[in-house]
């Protein structure tokens, strides 16, 4: 098995856990897929926000927070849309979004 080599984390929009698998999902498009669990990612990219079970969030690439109702979902640069738990809400706070 080949190692991937891993993206800079300012090529990265947001990271998907998918069962024991995490997908990277790049700015040109792309995507990788590491072995590595979304926590273990989690480590490595702090400043990252945890959205969901399933998602790892790079501040610097949300548009836009929308709400209806009392769910929360963030616009990523790429056009994706990621819901954001209701457990999970708090983390936003932690971002200055000005845009």
């Amino acid at each position: 098995m080949k190692r991937i080599k891993y993206p800079a984390e300012n090529d990265i929009i947001f990271l998907k856990g998918v069962v024991n698998y995490t997908e990277f999902h790049l700015k040109n498009g792309g995507k990788e897929i590491s072995s590595l669990t979304l926590l273990r990612h989690q480590e490595s990219h702090a400043h990252f926000l945890r959205v969901s079970k399933s998602h790892l969030v790079n501040p610097n690439c949300i548009l836009k927070i929308t709400q209806k109702g009392t769910c929360k979902e963030l616009i990523l640069n790429n056009g994706a849309r990621v819901k954001v738990s209701r457990r999970r809400t708090e983390v936003l706070n932690q971002i200055n979004f000005q845009k």
